[in-house]
């Protein structure tokens, strides 16, 4: 049967339609992992394929127990010289953003299996202090409150890095803390990334796969474990696993992305 130019033409808009979804897709891994204080958050890095590059903005965050083995032999490198920023001296973020365009230009993403930002909590702490500095027609307002403007900024600018560091070429790990909020439309009391007003809502939307760390103590002892699914009260989703994951698994990046039938090679040692 003859196709007529009019189902030609349809069918040649969806099949470009379909290899730009293909060349679009990425062999490479996000994910947002938050959670309270000692559940796990910055030893599950320890996990993820390496070497495993560390941003540290949280201060000791990254003297975990877990990851110093790994320091020691080069498959972790921290640098953490944003964990002394301050919202009376900020220097922090826009060093960081410096070092990071220069990192792009040298094709370092390319030699890292996982590039990780712990934590976007203080990152983005040190990013509105940033803000606030640089002010606004030429006139800092280093060292003052923020006012409305600036969390819109504040806003834009996480959405638009994350959204940098997800089209980098390794796997991408962001940790965060863990706060307390009310859903507005139900008015029950639920868990959320601890960002600024509506970052916390906005930033969870960039990454594909959203983990919660948690603790279980049970009569053998203290076990961690990684919630991949909502259950009405901890936000989590996975979009690798489904259909593949359970709702409470193992904290280990690599076993995951095995499990998914992901790639979780290592590269290199650059040590």
């Amino acid at each position: 049967m003859t196709e007529s130019p009019k189902f030609l033409k349809v069918k040649e808009r969806a099949m470009k339609a379909r290899q730009m979804y293909a060349d679009s897709a990425s062999q490479f891994s996000n994910f947002l992992i938050y959670g309270d204080f000692g559940t796990g958050k910055t030893q599950i890095l320890s996990t993820c394929p390496k070497p495993v590059f560390i941003d540290s903005f949280d201060p000791g965050g990254t003297k975990t127990a877990a990851l110093q083995p790994l320091i020691d032999k080069g498959d972790v490198i921290v640098d953490n010289r944003w964990e002394g920023d301050s919202w009376k001296e900020p220097y922090a973020f826009g060093e960081w953003e410096k070092e990071m365009q220069d990192r792009k230009r040298e094709g370092f993403f390319e030699s890292i299996g996982t590039y990780a930002l712990d934590s976007l909590t203080k990152w983005s702490d040190s990013m509105m202090y940033e803000i606030i500095r640089r002010g606004s027609g030429g006139k800092t307002r280093k060292g003052t409150q923020p006012q409305l403007q600036d969390y819109l900024v504040q806003q834009l600018t996480a959405v638009d890095w994350l959204g940098v560091l997800m089209g980098y070429p390794c796997h991408v790990v962001a940790t965060g803390h863990i706060g307390l909020m009310k859903d507005e439309v139900s008015g029950k009391m639920e868990t959320g990334l601890l960002m600024y007003g509506k970052l916390s809502e906005k930033v969870p939307l960039v990454f594909d796969e959203k983990y919660v760390t948690r603790v279980k103590s049970s009569s053998s002892g203290v076990a961690y474990e990684l919630l991949t699914r909502n259950d009405g009260y901890y936000k989590a989703e996975t979009r690798m696993g489904g259909g593949k994951f359970e709702s409470s698994e193992t904290p280990n990046i690599k076993a995951l992305l095995r499990k998914a039938g992901r790639s979780d090679e290592d590269r290199p040692s650059l040590v």
